[in-house]
């Protein structure tokens, strides 16, 4: 396959094949309606038309290879056709997630300083009154009548030469460790990480994929899919409303799904209530937590007998690095999360745990020792946009080729599997010596009135004290002895023993993108206070 620019080329290829079939499917109206009337449907045709016709406007605006373009567009047809042309004329998109708030908009957007700003006009009004892109000299508004008056042309203009060192795009970090930074993605890695989705998980170019994640969803063109989008917030996936995912999914004939955890624990907790299913459904793809095999077994009670839920190690620096299926998992006995093989291409290794710049990644660890996870491989990206001491801190070289530190913790097992240990950031470090977050919280999460929990520090890092923070199940009155239950299941591990604090929580702070992962930082801090009122 030649690159062009990538996803258009991938998008023309799909229209010449299939041009009446239904790229899109995207909600309509104002309001839910059940079944498929509730939605609009876009061609592979009409996307590309689109598609074009902003690629004309845009150019005629200025915007052209090479120019940072903040684009602020929800899910909507104008997201896809907006995203497609600025890869066609070799603009760089600008990827933030709306979701993190307007003061982390803002330090994101001045972190690449864009040259072009695109939105809707609630966009356009939040950068107005906060001060987004201030120094951006071309700004469109994206809207029912944004093409009019374009001027008219014969077509798109010329696609500029491939570039394989250019930076195609920029997509920020969830920023749930420390302050979003912005991924400068080449052509090259686009193209890596569609192969990839496409071999790992069996993907056809016949099948209606449900996305709930508006960044993925931009694959599904790129891969010949039907991608809907049901409705929803998508910086709200954990409060999604069920009803709306298996509607969609059962409307459409949906093969192929992709959700956040915390989504898919909220739609199997809702069909174990209520006995719904989703019987079209033979792939279920989840990212940016672990999947615990509670929600997993949920879930696939409302699947087809022979479907499987696909758990994709990575981050949006290295995305997938590792994989695991259901089936797999639910057969494991060794306590912890076990995320998986390294998927083809993809090196992985585990090193000594190191502050600092890491020059060299030549040190690796045996068989069950805990350290630092790095990885190379030609979906493994080279840097973030305007900071190189982020950029220095998280790049290493490895037998002469660059590589990337993951700033998880995990070891391998005697079959290749990695196991996930945490964030280094979020391991404790008591006068005993380092203690990692997701081992001991596994201890505890085994008992039936836990929902999850999270491992913090109170103290001085290197006498810290080891602090458990509990979430109950939902509906779940605290049983009164549940705290000596806990100190019981902690003392009976080793690696446990040490915890002699409890702490109950009413609901878990967790990132935006895909509320789950845990904000250990925010939750240390309560913790923190906490403990010195004496409270338990």
């Amino acid at each position: 396959m030649t690159e062009g620019n990538g996803l258009p080329a991938l998008l023309r290829a799909a229209v010449q094949e299939h041009p009446d079939r239904a790229a899109l499917v995207l909600p309509a109206g104002g309001r839910h309606r059940p079944g498929a009337g509730g939605f609009d449907v876009t061609t592979y045709a009409e996307l590309l038309h689109r598609s074009d016709a902003w690629a004309i406007h845009l150019a005629g605006l200025g915007i052209g290879p090479g120019l940072r373009t903040a684009l602020m567009v929800p899910p909507i047809l104008d997201f896809f056709a907006v995203s497609f042309a600025l890869l066609r004329i070799g603009a760089v998109p600008v990827l933030v997630d709306p979701g993190n708030g307007p003061v982390k908009v803002r330090r994101c957007l001045a972190q690449v300083a864009p040259q072009a700003f695109i939105g809707v006009p609630r966009a356009h009004l939040a950068s107005r009154l906060l001060r987004w892109c201030p120094d951006a000299r071309l700004r469109v508004v994206v809207g029912p009548r944004a093409l009019e008056g374009s001027r008219p042309g014969a077509g798109p203009p010329p696609e500029p030469p491939a570039e394989p060192t250019a930076t195609a795009a920029i997509a920020f970090t969830s920023g749930s460790t420390g302050p979003p930074k912005g991924v400068e993605y080449l052509t090259s890695h686009f193209l890596a990480q569609i192969e990839l989705i496409r071999g790992l998980y069996d993907v056809r170019d016949s099948e209606v994929s449900l996305s709930t994640f508006p960044p993925f969803a931009l694959f599904g063109p790129a891969l010949g899919l039907t991608t809907v989008i049901p409705r929803m917030n998508p910086s709200r996936p954990a409060r999604v409303d069920p009803s709306r995912i298996a509607d969609a999914a059962n409307a459409h004939g949906a093969s192929l799904m992709f959700g956040s955890p915390a989504l898919l624990d909220t739609v199997g907790r809702w069909g174990a209530g209520c006995g719904a299913r989703m019987p079209t459904l033979t792939r279920v793809i989840s990212a940016g937590a672990p999947v615990t095999p509670a929600v997993q077994r949920r879930l696939l009670a409302m699947l087809d007998p022979a479907a499987e839920i696909h758990s994709p190690y990575g981050a949006t620096e290295a995305l997938p690095v590792t994989s695991i299926g259901s089936r797999e998992v639910l057969t494991l006995t060794e306590p912890g999360i076990c995320v998986g093989r390294p998927v083809p291409g993809v090196d992985l290794a585990i090193v000594p745990i190191t502050d600092g710049v890491l020059p060299s990644a030549d040190t690796l660890l045996g068989v069950g020792e805990v350290g630092e996870v790095v990885v190379r491989g030609p979906n493994v990206t080279l840097g973030y946009a305007g900071l190189p001491a982020a950029t220095a801190a998280a790049k290493t070289r490895w037998d002469g080729r660059e590589a990337h530190r993951m700033g998880d913790l995990g070891y391998l097992d005697t079959g290749g599997r990695l196991w996930f240990c945490g964030r280094q950031a979020q391991m404790v470090l008591t006068g005993d010596g380092p203690m990692f977050t997701v081992p001991c919280e596994q201890v505890f999460n085994a008992h039936p009135a836990v929902f999850r929990s999270a491992l913090v520090g109170v103290g001085p890092r290197g006498r810290q004290r080891p602090v458990l923070c509990v979430e109950l199940e939902p509906r779940i009155t605290r049983p009164p002895d549940l705290t000596s239950e806990l100190l019981a299941l902690g003392a009976a591990q080793e690696h446990t023993a040490t915890i002699r604090t409890v702490l109950y929580h009413r609901g878990f702070p967790v990132d935006i993108r895909h509320n789950a992962k845990i904000d250990r930082a925010r939750l240390a801090l309560w913790a923190t206070r906490r403990v010195r009122r004496g409270s338990s």
